[in-house]
Formats: C-alpha cells, sequence, structure tokens
C-alpha cells in the first residue's frame, strides 16, 4: 500500500513538473521577435518584447553603457518593462553580437553613430502596429546617458527617459574624476592626486591643440617615476604610436557635454544614482548639481539617489521608484507592480 501511494506521489509530482516547464514556456507576460534595423550601412541585429495583450503600448529603447555590450545585458530589464505594459527594444551595440561593425565600434566609439543607432531603433518602433508612435522612451545607464542625451536631440520621437549612473558632465571632466577617485580609494595622497590631475588638464589641451606637446612631454618627464603614474599613463613615453591614436579618437569626444543637449529637450526625465561615496565612476555629486539646475529652469526631472548602492544601482532599490513615476505619465497603460 505504501509503495503504491509513493508511486502516486511521485506521478503527481511529475505532472506538476511538466505543467510548471509548459508554464514557464508558454504562459509569459511578454511575447518577442527577432529584428534588425539600419543606420545607414550598419545593419544592427535586436530583440523586441511585446506585452500580451491588445496594443498599441507605450515602450523603451534600451540604451548601452560602455564597453562591448549585446542585447543581453538589457534582458532582464527589458522583460521586467513588459510585465508593466510596456514593449522593449533591446539590441548588439555595433561591432558586437550579430550586428555590424569592428571592435573600433564600440572601443573608439562615435556618440553621433551611437545616437544615431538610437534614432533608427526609434524609428523602427514608430512603424510598428502594436507600438503607440506618441509614448516611446529611452531606458539608458552609464555612458548611455550621453548618447540619450544626444539621440534626444536629434528627433522630437523620444517623449521620455530613464537614466541610471550616467555622468552629467563634459567626457573629460568624467575621466579626470574617475583617475581621481581610483588614486585615492588606493590610498595616494591629496598632493599625487592634485600632481595627476595638473598633468591629464595639460594632457587635454594638448589633445586639443591648444598647448605644445612639449609642456606635456616636460610633465611626463617629470613624473614617470612617481608612484601614482603607473595607475594613470601607461608606457615609458608620452607619444607612442597607440598613444597618438588614442589621443586622435579621444579629443573628438572629449569635450562632449550632454547639458548643451539636455537644454533642447523639453521631456520628462527620471535620473537614477547611486551613493557618491561608493559610485567611483562618474561625479555623482556634481551631475546632481547640475540636474538641480536644469530643474529650477523648468525641466520636469525627478532626481533620485540611493544611499548604499554603487554604480551599478540594484534592481529592487530603484524599480518602485521607475514604476511610480511610469504611472504619473501614462497612468492608464502602466500596469500594476511587479518586481523584477
Amino acid at each position: 500500500m505504501s509503495e503504491l501511494k509513493s508511486n502516486k506521489m511521485k506521478s503527481k509530482n511529475t505532472l506538476l513538473i511538466v505543467l510548471f516547464i509548459l508554464c514557464l514556456s508558454s504562459c509569459s507576460s511578454y511575447k518577442k521577435a527577432d529584428i534588425t534595423f539600419n543606420n545607414e550601412a550598419i545593419s544592427l541585429s535586436g530583440t523586441l518584447y511585446l506585452p500580451e495583450g491588445e496594443g498599441p503600448f507605450p515602450a523603451v529603447v534600451f540604451v548601452h553603457g560602455s564597453g562591448e555590450e549585446t542585447r543581453k545585458n538589457s534582458t532582464y530589464s527589458a522583460k521586467w518593462m513588459t510585465s508593466l505594459g510596456y514593449a522593449a527594444l533591446v539590441y548588439d551595440k555595433r561591432g558586437t553580437g550579430e550586428s555590424d561593425g569592428n571592435e573600433k565600434d564600440w572601443s573608439y566609439f562615435s556618440f553621433d553613430d551611437l545616437a544615431g543607432d538610437v534614432v533608427a531603433a526609434i524609428q523602427l518602433l514608430e512603424r510598428h502596429e502594436n507600438i503607440d508612435p506618441n509614448k516611446i522612451g529611452l531606458h539608458a545607464s552609464s555612458q548611455g546617458g550621453w548618447v540619450a542625451a544626444l539621440a534626444a536631440s536629434k528627433t522630437e520621437s523620444i517623449n521620455f527617459m530613464i537614466i541610471k549612473s550616467p555622468s552629467v558632465s563634459t567626457v573629460s571632466e568624467d575621466r579626470i574624476f574617475e583617475r581621481s577617485a581610483r588614486l585615492k580609494r588606493e590610498g595616494f595622497s591629496d598632493s599625487d592626486i592634485e600632481e595627476a590631475v595638473q598633468m591629464q588638464r595639460v594632457e587635454g589641451k594638448t589633445t586639443e591643440g591648444n598647448d605644445t606637446p612639449d609642456t606635456f612631454t616636460d610633465l611626463f618627464e617629470q613624473n614617470k617615476n612617481k608612484a601614482w603614474f603607473a595607475r594613470v599613463y601607461p608606457g615609458t613615453s608620452p607619444f607612442t604610436q597607440s598613444l597618438v591614436t588614442y589621443r586622435t579618437w579621444y579629443s573628438t569626444i572629449m569635450n562632449f557635454d550632454p547639458v548643451t543637449h539636455l537644454n533642447k529637450l523639453d521631456i520628462p526625465v527620471i535620473w537614477l544614482f547611486g551613493d557618491s561615496e561608493l559610485d567611483q565612476l562618474g561625479p555623482v555629486d556634481q551631475s546632481i548639481a547640475t540636474l538641480n539646475q536644469l530643474k529650477e529652469k523648468g525641466k520636469a526631472y525627478k532626481v533620485i539617489q540611493y544611499s548604499g548602492e554603487s554604480h551599478n544601482i540594484s534592481e529592487k532599490a530603484y524599480e518602485q521608484d521607475v514604476y511610480n513615476w511610469l504611472k504619473t505619465i501614462y497612468p492608464d497603460q502602466t500596469l500594476e507592480f511587479r518586481k523584477h
């Protein structure tokens, strides 16, 4: 008798497992389709996630952070957006995954190219029968904050933005901050850090062509044997071919300032920041101060900072705030709150 009961129990458990697996595969809260779209000669490959039910839906395009990012980096959050009633488009950054381009397209990037890719994705969504073309926004992280600001200034089809851990500063200010924070974290003195900052500013002027290479060479020779130097500059010569190549590219982005483009925009944006003591990759305090100045000028911004969070803010920290904010923008199309 006990053996018979045991077999029945096993059969029941097996049936439950099979039903659970079937539900995972067929009862999901979204539909998805692989897509391609073009920015001039570059073909970009991605995935569009759609909520279940009848559209048209509001939608978001995910904008990459730095590095060799593919659609996989944003898939987790894209699926969460569909649970709230939003379509979500994720794609492989040019030069990665199944998108066209070579490795220089993401490592020696052009903000214009990356922003153009975002605009091309927006245009794809505008033509989609299940997307509301008047309710398309961006979800950007880190470096993506710069790209999102530029993309939104290129088209009137971006209606809102969710931006996480950006640097609301020029690229060169961000770079100097990151290097200084690294030296401070590693125990270097204030005078060491000041020497490094001075050298970076001279290097910047040299890269721009506003100072002579000799000035930078002199500083390079003065500092190359100091302990902090190897943590900031590679090699033993200031003008190796690799450094010249790098500076030629860097000169095209170093003075990029997102504020120039944000000033042109009149759309709601939620800005999410980590703890300024823990996020060592961007000038959090400076960024928040700049955004507060823009708010005083009438920008529809919500700025939130999370104590105890670093540059990679955890989803559980911000998901309720993002949901509440979306509910104020599209109350009739934002479904009930769900956790990631």
